[in-house]
């Protein structure tokens, strides 16, 4: 009997120290081969470890010291989309399935009460949109849904309480009103409480993209119900801003200098430069020079030499022994300027495009400023000899030449469109992107 106590005793450390995994079914099973886990960090993802997904099965153990938190699972290209997050606690083993609609964990006490939680409260959330779009003011049905969400939020923080998901639910408390609110009166309200129960210096929330997210929702939504445009749109996203920026005052420069970032980067691929611009120069260059982050502050002023709507800058070259400009040149409704090279076969295929669809414009139209990014004259002279119409720029050294550097050329062929005062108003990737960007301007 003692021998067997012991045995027991020696047992339970080894069991309290058993090691934990996530397993998953993919479908349709064929159309996924890898993974690629991360776990998420204030500041960036660190990469963990990879594995193959084979018939749809995944499984991985995570390693006795792996640290609990929020982690991702990239199953797919391109990595930025093709992935989704989940809770390590380090107390329970999670299964999970994914389709085309996502994915749903069937094993995991703390990702099961994360993803219930917001399915339940946007289906609240829905009900309050419903309400609202009828026209309905009636004040009963109004604060019985509300009461619904109040309820729905208490349990879920109840059920919770003491997991990682604790986190994300709290700081996920919405706005409760009182009364009835008008539509326009409620937007304020929520926006005026948005942040109210979220703590920016909770490292679980900073280990994940929650916070990254709620900035960003609030900025591009906490605007006041009326049409905007123009000025009166830049002004709001502005405001918004710097109601963030007062948000994260406290916290780390580094994290600070992450969300700013992230906000940057969104206002960029949607292409709206100047509240881009004005993040970087209000925001992130005096948090990046603080910082020393040398190549970030690179990155930033790049993109503000080119963004759509700036005057591209200085082009100078000489020809028969004359200084030329690209910012004294006429005569053309918009400038095309290529960057390619002698010695690349897609600007070889390119090109050819480029001089058929410039002659079928009007006269007048585009005026083609081609810069050669060479290491010899000779191949480059030979090429030029097919488009006598073009602007033709020699650029030897290549990917050292200043030309070059100053419009960040990092292959070829590179386009920019120019509007007839030298302002950028296009980056297409070839000559059909060119005609389509011009097919709409029509």
């Amino acid at each position: 009997m003692i021998k067997k106590l012991l045995f027991i005793l020696c047992m339970i450390p080894l069991c309290a120290q058993a090691q934990k995994t996530i397993s998953g079914t993919f479908s349709p099973a064929e159309d996924y081969e890898w993974f690629i886990l991360y776990k998420l960090k204030t500041t960036h993802q660190e990469y963990i470890d990879n594995g193959k997904v084979v018939d749809g099965k995944l499984n991985y153990t995570f390693t006795k010291d792996a640290p609990k938190g929020m982690y991702r699972l990239v199953y797919g290209m391109p990595q930025e989309s093709e992935n989704f997050d989940f809770i390590y606690s380090g107390t329970e083993d999670i299964e999970f399935t994914f389709d085309e609609n996502g994915s749903e964990f069937t094993v995991s006490t703390e990702n099961k009460l994360n993803t219930s939680y917001f399915s339940s409260v946007n289906l609240v959330k829905r009900q309050i949109n419903e309400f609202y779009q009828s026209g309905e003011t009636n004040r009963e049905a109004f604060l019985k849904i509300f009461q619904t969400l109040q309820d729905t939020q208490d349990i879920f923080e109840k059920e919770a309480k003491g997991t990682i998901a604790y986190n994300f639910i709290k700081a996920s408390r919405s706005y409760i009103p009182m009364k009835y609110e008008a539509p326009a009166e409620m937007v304020e309200n929520i926006r005026k409480h948005y942040f109210d129960h979220v703590d920016f210096s909770n490292p679980q929330l900073q280990n994940s993209d929650f916070i990254a997210d709620k900035i960003s929702n609030y900025v591009f939504t906490a605007l006041p119900l009326k049409e905007y445009s123009g000025a009166e749109l830049i002004a709001a996203y502005q405001k918004n801003i710097e109601v963030i920026s007062k948000k994260i005052a406290a916290v780390a420069p580094e994290y600070q200098k992450t969300l700013f970032n992230v906000l940057w980067e969104q206002m960029v691929v949607l292409e709206n430069e100047s509240i881009a611009i004005h993040i970087a120069d209000t925001y992130l260059i005096p948090l990046v020079t603080q910082l020393n982050d040398e190549e970030l502050v690179k990155k930033l002023e790049t993109h503000k030499r080119l963004a759509i709507g700036v005057v591209a800058p200085e082009i100078t070259w000489v020809k028969d022994n004359k200084t030329h400009k690209l910012s004294e040149q006429e005569g053309a409704e918009n400038y095309i300027i290529v960057f390619w090279s002698s010695t690349c076969s897609h600007c070889l295929k390119e090109f050819p495009k480029l001089k058929s669809y410039v002659e079928s414009q009007e006269k007048g139209k585009f005026k083609v400023i081609a810069i050669g990014l060479e290491d010899e004259r000779a191949s480059w002279a030979n090429e030029t000899s097919f488009y006598p119409d073009f602007i033709h720029i020699l650029g030897l050294e290549k990917w050292d030449n200043e030309i070059g550097n100053t419009y960040d050329v990092t292959s070829t062929p590179t386009f920019f469109i120019l509007d007839k005062n030298k302002r950028i108003i296009g980056k297409p990737y070839g000559v059909k992107e060119l005609q389509e960007f011009f097919q709409e301007e029509e």
